[in-house]
Parts: structure tokens; sequence; C-alpha cells
């Protein structure tokens, strides 16, 4: 099986809230990478609340690589 590679797409900001509180840090995230390369289903599992929206944002406007399984892409979390 081979994973998906990102192919474009924007990076998280840190939004106003974040940079007021001086917050920096990891997120953890999970997402479904579609067989036609694309984001969905994103939820934020752990990190800031302020910031969920700029990560799922962000995240569903990338592009990938679909993971492939015995040459065939599919759906990956």
């Amino acid at each position: 099986m081979t994973v998906p590679a990102m192919i474009s797409g924007p990076t998280p900001e840190y939004t106003a809230d974040a940079i007021e509180r001086g917050i920096e840090g990891n997120m953890q995230v999970r997402c479904i990478v579609t067989a036609e390369g694309q984001v969905r289903r994103v939820q934020g599992d752990q990190g800031a609340a302020f910031m969920n929206a700029a990560v799922v944002d962000a995240l569903e406007q990338r592009k990938y690589k679909p993971a492939a399984a015995q040459g065939k892409a599919v759906d990956v979390y």
C-alpha cells in the first residue's frame, strides 16, 4: 500500500485569537483522503478550540495523490 502525498494546498495559519494568546504548538486531526485526492471529514482531536476552524478550512483545500492498494486508489484515514 502507498500513502497519500500532498500535491497542493495551504498550510494552516494561526488565528488572531491564537496570536493574541501567544499560543503555538501541534494539533492532532483525523481526516479521510479520498480516492480522488480530496480531504474530507476533518476532525480536530487535540488542540486549541479557536484553531479548529482554521485547520479544517486549510486541510479541506488541499489536494493529494491518493493512497493506493494493489495499484488502485483508495480512501484512507
